[in-house]
C-alpha cells in the first residue's frame, strides 16, 4: 500500500525552516524508516520547496521536492495523473488537503492515525534464518549407513 506523506506539514515546518535546521527532517525520515521496518508499505515523502541537496534516505522511503508547486498541489496533481488513486493513502495533518484528496479518490489519515496503525502490527520478522550448528556430515552417512564412496 503506497503512503503519501505531506512532509513539512507533518514536522511543523517551512521550506525555510526546514533547509536552516535540517536535523528535524531527518528525524522524520528516520521515524518513517522505523515504520517502515514494520511492514508499513512504500512511502514517498512530499517537501515544499526544492532539494536541498543529496542527504542519505532510510531504505524504501522516497522524497519528492514540489516546486514550483505547493506540497498539496504536487500531491493532488499526481493523484490526478494515477490510474488508481484508491490505492493511496496521504498522511498529513492539513484539513483542507484531506478532505481534497478524498475527493480525488484517495484514503487519508492524520499522523495520530498513522502511527496507531503502524504500531498496531506486529513487528516484521527477519527473514533470514537463525545460523544452524554445524553438521558433521560423515556423521549423519555413518548414521543412515551410506557409504560415501557411493555419492
Amino acid at each position: 500500500m503506497p503512503y503519501w506523506f505531506d512532509g513539512n506539514n507533518l514536522i511543523g515546518q517551512s521550506a525555510t525552516a526546514a533547509r536552516a535546521e535540517p536535523r528535524v527532517r531527518h528525524a522524520f525520515l528516520n521515524a518513517l524508516g522505523s515504520y517502515r521496518k514494520s511492514g508499513g508499505g512504500r512511502f514517498l515523502v512530499y517537501f515544499d520547496g526544492d532539494d536541498p541537496g543529496r542527504t542519505a534516505l532510510p531504505p524504501g522511503i522516497m522524497v519528492r521536492y514540489s516546486a514550483p508547486l505547493s506540497t498539496d498541489e504536487a500531491i493532488l496533481s499526481r493523484l490526478r495523473e494515477i490510474r488508481y488513486p484508491s490505492e493511496v493513502i496521504v498522511v498529513t495533518n492539513d484539513h483542507e488537503l484531506a478532505r481534497r484528496c478524498r475527493d480525488a479518490g484517495a484514503s487519508t489519515l492524520n499522523w495520530q492515525e498513522f502511527t496507531s496503525r503502524m504500531e498496531s502490527r506486529p513487528a516484521q520478522r527477519n527473514s533470514r534464518k537463525a545460523p544452524s550448528e554445524k553438521v558433521d556430515v560423515d556423521d549423519w552417512l555413518r548414521y543412515f549407513g551410506i557409504d560415501k564412496t557411493s555419492l
